[in-house]
């Protein structure tokens, strides 16, 4: 993993005691990709090395203690200068966990809570020892000072800046609605932040966006998590502290779950969906230089744009379209084994063994139903995950969704279509 160039904003920042160079903002989990470090995080139990795997906090691959904050989303955490990153969870250096061992001592599991359980002396040793290996960081270094917390009554409320969102929020400004609109990444866009550089219909959802947003009908914010909602209340947890929201409409685009495969070492750093990967390349860093692209989606928006910016940058991409069978590699991957196809069956075509230096797998993404079906959304199993059932959108009086939590697919027309229809 490399740079593709300098940092425009260069700012310096220390992993483990040692400086690297960063571009100002930008994920600390890319930054330390950028600076050559795939392995991040350790497993809980096992130790088994870690690395950011989604982008976009569903993962703990990116968990670090930063500043003295222990259990740390470094993909979510913007890059500054001074900023002390350290590795956590490790008995000994993040390279050279002495806790590893519990892997190689239990190859085949380890039941923690029943290891010489009833044995006098030595019982109270080993709970010692399952807190220390099951355990994440240490406490904070410091006190955490109380936040505000208040109720507000806005207009229109839009959770998730995705393409959805954003053409939710123009739809319902359009009809002079007062719109805000939250997000808890970094900054806003949602997928489309995948696609860069954007052009044709997704460039123009962007574009009608921003004015919007600078003639002040509608008013974003970023770093804010639309928690939980409770009735007609939205309980919203942003950088200020907490925020009770009652609005007259509620629009749930909260976009859908990279979908995760079952296999042995899917979990191994270089491991990461082709959504984060792509992430990650639009902040200029490089994945690997030997890409092995595995494919199970019917869905080629992603992966087209993938290979477009392979070809530019020189990257060599093998894509192959199959079930992932082992990842081959410790503290990063070095080949995988896919099975054409999408049979399970241990009886199935021979796997075929690819080299790379990264594993980037594009599955059917599962909807991220969770707010909705707390707003009352009745909820349809399908084969790529549960789909919120709606009324051409509608949940509920004053709560719709919008996007690919109800199954619309990745398509900009259609989305602004469903947008309109809401509105």
């Amino acid at each position: 993993m490399r740079r593709i160039g300098e940092p425009e904003k260069p700012i310096r920042m220390t992993y483990d005691g040692a400086e690297i160079v960063a571009n100002d903002g930008e994920p600390m989990a890319v930054s330390l990709l950028g600076a050559g470090h795939a392995a991040v995080a350790r497993s809980p139990k096992f130790h088994r090395p870690r690395g950011p795997a989604c982008m976009r906090a569903a993962c703990d691959g990116c968990l670090a203690r930063v500043d003295g904050v222990p259990n740390v989303m470094t993909c979510r955490t913007p890059a500054r200068d001074g900023a002390e990153i350290v590795t956590q969870n490790t008995l000994g250096t993040r390279d050279v966990d002495l806790l590893r061992v519990t892997d190689w001592f239990f190859p085949k599991g380890m039941n923690h809570h029943e290891l010489f359980a009833g044995v006098v002396g030595v019982e109270r040793i080993m709970q010692g020892f399952a807190r220390r290996v099951a355990g994440l960081g240490k406490l904070p270094a410091q006190i955490e000072q109380s936040r505000t917390a208040e109720r507000r009554s806005v207009d229109a409320f839009v959770i998730g800046s995705g393409p959805s969102g954003m053409c939710a929020a123009i739809a319902l400004a359009e009809k002079s609605r007062r719109v805000e609109i939250v997000d808890d990444a970094l900054e806003l866009g949602g997928s489309l932040r995948a696609l860069a550089p954007k052009s044709g219909a997704w460039r123009e959802i962007e574009d009608d966006f921003r004015q919007m947003v600078n003639a002040g009908k509608i008013s974003p914010r970023i770093r804010t998590t639309a928690a939980a909602i409770y009735g007609d209340d939205v309980l919203v947890i942003g950088q200020q502290g907490a925020e009770v929201i009652s609005a007259k409409t509620t629009v749930i685009a909260s976009g859908a779950h990279d979908g995760v495969l079952a296999f042995e070492g899917n979990d191994v750093p270089g491991v990461m969906s082709l959504r984060a990967a792509l992430f990650v390349l639009s902040r200029g860093v490089l994945v690997g230089k030997k890409i092995a692209l595995v494919s199970l989606s019917d869905d080629s928006t992603f992966a087209d744009a993938l290979t477009e910016r392979a070809v530019e940058l020189g990257i060599d991409v093998v894509t192959s379209r199959g079930l992932p069978v082992k990842v081959h590699g410790t503290s990063r991957a070095r080949s995988v084994g896919v099975r054409d196809g999408k049979s399970s069956d241990r009886n199935a075509p021979k796997v075929r063994r690819l080299s790379c230096d990264a594993v980037v797998v594009d599955t059917p993404r599962a909807p991220a139903y969770e707010l909705a079906e707390q707003a009352g959304s009745r909820i349809e199993h399908r084969p790529d995950g549960f789909f919120v059932v709606t009324d051409r959108g509608k949940i509920r009086d004053g709560f719709y969704a919008v996007g690919e939590v109800v199954g619309t697919r990745f398509d900009a027309k259609a989305m602004r279509a469903a947008a309109r229809q809401i509105a």
